[in-house]
């Protein structure tokens, strides 16, 4: 990513996230908060992605990119939508626990931290992005949401976390902390992710939580979707975002330990949180975890 661009990938997902938001295929799967800060960073970040905007916004286009997902990696803008709902619930589940502060890594264009201020007042939230995406997703909120919300611009795949810097935006140490790191590690290098989940462990008091996404190495040790086609091959192969770490579920406890896994979630579970569509396809070979420490 250069440092004046934001990721192609939050951008690429926003992009679904509106689409999705106006398709009644996808009836329930995004919020509408998520959909409208989509829609307004693309409409504000260049020309290019103001064009995407309006043709993600047609009737016609949907069916086109319908057809563009099953030749790509099908079921994957609806595996994104569950992921978020599935994400959202833990970090609701882990604040009703008496967890008061989340930092999330890699925040992208996401508004987890937004909506659940909305909810829960008394707890304090933190983003921590590479300072070209962070930048741009600042712009098109408004002050009431930034000064609720601390935001924190680091480059986390070179320089790892800015510890001073969460301490100076009034991070406690002592205090219980959710850690969410979605569609994150998989562009850090093994050692990136080691060190950041050390980095994050060293302060964090017992019972914080640590809730990131991975990919799983499928059988000839490649880092991708299980249904990628040849063509998505090609595609992600272009881009500036390559996929770099991959893991195997069952060496994950050794993996990440002092962290504890507490749970893994894969397909299953989140064709369970679509209710209207929970027997359609989701892309596989991305997981969750949950680990406490």
């Amino acid at each position: 990513m250069k440092d004046e661009q934001a990721s192609a990938t939050a951008l690429l997902i926003a992009a679904g996230l509106v689409l999705m938001d106006k398709n009644p295929a996808y009836a329930g799967a995004v919020s509408t908060a998520s959909a409208d800060l989509s829609a307004r960073i693309l409409q504000s970040y260049s020309p290019a992605s103001r064009r995407l905007l309006k043709l993600v916004r047609c009737s016609w286009f949907r069916r086109t990119a319908a057809v563009f997902e099953r030749a790509t990696i099908p079921g994957i803008l609806r595996h994104y939508a569950m992921r978020k709902k599935c994400i959202a619930r833990l970090a609701r589940d882990a604040i009703r626990d008496g967890i008061a502060q989340v930092v999330i890594l890699g925040a992208g264009f996401d508004t987890l931290a937004m909506e659940l201020q909305r909810e829960f007042a008394d707890v304090r939230f933190w983003e921590i992005d590479h300072p070209a995406t962070q930048r741009y997703k600042e712009s098109v909120l408004n002050s009431a949401v930034t000064h609720e919300i601390h935001f924190i611009a680091t480059d986390l795949s070179l320089a790892g976390l800015d510890k001073e810097s969460l301490k100076s935006a009034s991070f406690d140490p002592g205090q219980k902390t959710l850690w969410i790191a979605e569609g994150v590690l998989m562009y850090f290098s093994e050692r990136a992710v080691l060190r950041l989940l050390e980095e994050i462990r060293e302060i964090s008091v017992p019972g914080s939580r640590v809730v990131f996404t991975f990919m799983e190495r499928d059988v000839k040790g490649r880092v991708r979707f299980r249904n990628q086609t040849r063509l998505a091959d090609w595609w992600l192969g272009r881009r500036d975002e390559p996929f770099r770490w991959g893991f195997e579920t069952e060496n994950l406890a050794e993996f990440i330990s002092p962290w504890r896994v507490v749970r893994v979630y894969g397909n299953h579970d989140l064709q369970k949180l679509d209710r209207a569509n929970g027997k359609k396809a989701l892309a596989a070979g991305e997981l969750i975890c949950l680990a406490e420490f």
